[in-house]
């Protein structure tokens, strides 16, 4: 989902004012520098083979409404292969989509039909899907740094929990006149993993907000479980259009 086809009429001042009030964080001395903790990100993104969540949260439209989100997520990174399983928003429930290497398979329930595009078509799910550095529509990495290469990182907390350190860091975006300038970024030092991205624009406005809950990682994933679609769906196929 591209956060930024949709826009918020919130503003997340008040979250990390909330966290500082209701839990002990650690001194800046306790805490790694930005660089180290983005090098883990990176490196527990390398390492995995494949991770399972709950996708949840929330998107806000440009006249304020608002859609709640409930996806089940399976990613194969090293794969280039994940699905996505849509509960939430009741609009699309049970609509599916497939992306896997450099096509695109997205399954409506409505129709019956599994349209494919390719991963670079600006069209492929009217825009939906974020446009990668490589040129390519779907970027399934879970590095941060990468993901949000054009943003500079600090970090703004680090709260402790029975789990171990969790870090909030910020990302800003180096080109003020881009529509998504900020990101929210959660991170639990117990597996270097994001949990949590709020994405906002001018004056703290949210466009979306996605956690990642009941993530179970490396479980041993089967590629032809997470491509499955219904069998009987009628094919449209718009690559090489």
């Amino acid at each position: 989902m591209d956060p930024r086809s949709t826009l918020s009429r919130l503003a997340t001042s008040g979250f990390l004012s909330t966290l500082l009030a209701l839990g002990a964080f650690a001194t800046a001395q306790d805490a790694l520098p930005v660089d180290e903790v983005l090098d883990n990100v990176t490196a527990a993104a390398t390492e995995l083979n494949d991770a399972a969540f709950l996708l949840t949260g929330r998107v806000i439209d440009a006249d304020g409404t608002e859609f709640p989100l409930e996806i089940e997520i399976q990613v194969m990174p090293q794969l280039n292969l994940a699905s996505a399983y849509i509960i939430q928003p009741d609009a699309l429930a049970d609509n599916q989509i497939v992306l896997d290497g450099d096509s695109v398979y997205s399954y409506s329930f409505l129709t019956h039909q599994v349209t494919i595009f390719d991963a670079d078509d600006p069209d492929a799910l009217g825009g939906m899907l974020p446009a990668g550095q490589d040129g390519a529509t779907a970027n399934l990495s879970l590095d941060l740094g990468q993901i949000l290469a054009g943003y500079e990182a600090q970090i703004v907390a680090v709260e402790q929990s029975d789990s171990g350190a969790v870090y909030h860091l910020n990302f800003a975006n180096k080109d003020p006149a881009a529509m998504i300038l900020d990101v929210d970024a959660t991170v639990l030092a117990s597996d270097w993993l994001p949990r949590r991205l709020v994405f906002k624009e001018a004056e703290g406005r949210v466009v979306a907000e996605l956690n990642a809950e009941q993530l179970v990682t490396n479980q041993g994933l089967d590629p032809e479980d997470v491509r499955a679609l219904p069998e009987d769906a009628e094919i449209i196929d718009n690559r090489g259009r």
